[in-house]
């Protein structure tokens, strides 16, 4: 099992050199990070991801998202499930303490994607939410690019992305921290993501990414897996599941629901202009 781990990483680390690697994340200078390991992550600034969404199911249970649009979260299918309002904060990085930037709505609107198996949650694991305003942009709060039709081919193996969110730092760890978390991770190849699960779980909609662990716990589902995009960032996926061993599994990467997979049902839902 060792040399098969040892192997899928210097898989990913040549994967990773065929293709500019994406440091500047942010201006600032990242903080020393933490032992903690989102999973691995660390404290994100204000601002520096404005299209993150903190999205509380019922005012208890947390998921994440991302603002496509100014009135549309994108989030994963299994935070809307079993539940009727979700209550979704914009512009902070804080979990619970009132925050000048942050603008906050209740959505009772949601519409799932028609080909998401509840059971399994294995495919097209997405899920719209409506927002009853619009969100109003600003250095804070704004939306995320998606991928254009042209890339719908793109697998994106070997760039480095980021996740951020608000879930558990280890399997362990209570939920949640106070501060957005974000952590880099490298995409890697379906092929070799089969091999931390059973056979048939990971399918063509799946992508994978991931860094010395899996990157994302529970409390960060449903928020966007992102690259670099001009000035901005784009949404590549959306975060799905981690292995049976938890988002702590050693060398282990987290499973998202691939955007372009779905990008047609997203654009045409959210009204969404083709590109």
């Amino acid at each position: 099992m060792a040399v098969t781990v040892l192997y899928l990483l210097l898989s990913a680390l040549v994967l990773a050199a065929a293709k500019p690697r994406t440091t500047e994340w942010d201006a600032r200078s990242p903080p020393e990070r933490r032992n903690a390991r989102v999973v691995d992550g660390y404290d994100a600034g204000v601002g520096q991801f404005p299209h993150q969404a903190l999205v509380l199911c019922d005012g208890s249970s947390i998921c994440g998202g991302a603002l496509i649009t100014r009135t549309a979260v994108l989030t994963r299918a299994r935070c809307i499930d079993y539940h009727t309002s979700w209550t979704v904060r914009l512009g902070g990085i804080h979990r619970t303490q009132e925050e000048r930037t942050a603008w906050i709505e209740v959505a009772t609107w949601a519409v799932v994607h028609p080909n998401y198996n509840t059971t399994a949650y294995l495919s097209d694991n997405v899920a719209i939410l409506f927002l009853p305003a619009e969100a109003p942009l600003n250095s804070f709060i704004n939306v995320v690019a998606l991928p254009s039709f042209l890339e719908v081919n793109e697998t994106f193996a070997g760039q480095i992305a980021v996740v951020s969110g608000w879930g558990q730092t280890n399997t362990s760890a209570t939920c949640c921290p106070e501060v957005l978390q974000w952590t880099e991770v490298t995409v890697i190849p379906n092929s070799a993501c089969t091999q931390y699960y059973e056979p048939g779980r990971i399918i063509g909609s799946t992508l994978c990414a991931g860094n010395e662990y899996t990157g994302m716990c529970p409390g960060d589902y449903g928020s966007a897996l992102v690259i670099k995009s001009g000035e901005g960032y784009k949404a590549i996926g959306v975060t799905s599941f981690v292995p049976d061993g938890g988002c702590g599994t050693a060398g282990a990467p987290a499973a998202y629901t691939r955007v372009t997979s779905v990008l047609d049902w997203i654009t045409t839902t959210a009204g969404i202009s083709a590109k």
